[in-house]
């Protein structure tokens, strides 16, 4: 997708030409009295504010990282931020976790965040408008790590697989055998599989609990299912996983997204990715049974 067509859809930012509609004539009043109490921010604050062309965000970086590497698209980006009004409202924010996602797979202020910052570095967004907010908001981000798929599997498998006897395969699958059944059976295509599951990212995520409190963590699901071997009901990745396998086994699995969810990722039924484009996915699977 062309960038500047990304951030026009994203901020809908109204030009500042004439219209015979009332409502345009408002919104654009608008826009330029914002765009003046942002400017006025910045002086009070001594901010030595950039426009970004595109989007219409005021910037400036306050921790630089020359060197610092920049965030490519489909890469997982991570950030710590606050988000608040001009006058100090606090929106939102990150807590001792950071934030995580895609860039630019979906609408989002952080995407410029990723656009305008390199790892390392420190700044600070003002937006004139969003798509939310019809005043001003500013973003105080520091961006953490921005890591393609290789990466982000290459440091789970460091991580949790240390020191153990890790499995590869020519799809990118990598693998270990927590629990090993010596007189299980082997599972075959055409056969129907029970496994008990467990399904995580590789970072993080911000949800709400049932009291409505934030909790953050990997996990997107757990459960048991059934599935008929090489029917193709599941993702690539999960069957194979579940094929290397045999009754009463235990394996730890990681793939790419070219086995999972690739570049659609999985959205639930409120329209909010459960898993996101481009995300490489952890299964922890037992077979129960094969019939």
């Amino acid at each position: 997708m062309n960038k500047s067509i990304f951030w026009v859809m994203l901020f809908g930012v109204v030009g500042l030409l004439s219209s015979c509609s009332s409502g345009l004539e408002d919104t654009s009043k608008r826009y330029i009295e914002n765009e003046n109490k942002v400017i006025q921010y910045g002086k009070a604050n001594n901010l030595t504010l950039t426009k970004e062309a595109n989007s219409g965000a005021y910037y400036t970086v306050t921790t630089p990282n020359a060197s610092g590497r920049s965030a490519k698209e489909t890469e997982l980006v991570k950030f710590f931020y606050t988000y608040r009004k001009l006058d100090g409202t606090l929106l939102d924010s990150t807590t001792t976790v950071p934030l995580g996602f895609t860039y630019f797979t979906y609408n989002s202020i952080y995407s410029i965040a990723a656009a305008l910052l390199k790892e390392g570095e420190k700044g600070i967004i003002i937006f004139p408008e969003t798509s939310q907010y019809t005043e001003p908001t500013i973003l105080s981000i520091q961006l953490i790590s921005t890591r393609n798929e290789t990466e982000q599997i290459g440091e789970f498998v460091q991580s949790k697989f240390a020191g153990l006897n890790v499995n590869s395969t020519s799809t990118g699958l990598q693998y270990v055998i927590t629990k090993s059944n010596s007189t299980g059976e082997l599972v075959k295509a055409g056969q129907t599989v029970t496994v008990a599951y467990t399904g995580n990212l590789l970072f993080k995520t911000r949800k709400r609990d049932l009291n409505g409190f934030y909790i953050y963590n990997e996990q997107f699901d757990t459960g048991s299912l059934s599935f008929v071997i090489g029917q193709g009901s599941v993702v690539p990745g999960f069957e194979e996983s579940v094929s290397k396998l045999k009754v009463g086994d235990k394996g730890n699995f990681v793939f790419p997204s070219s086995l999972g969810y690739s570049k659609n990722g999985s959205l639930n039924n409120l329209n909010v990715y459960v898993i996101p484009p481009y995300s490489p996915l952890n299964f922890e699977i037992e077979v129960t049974a094969v019939k």
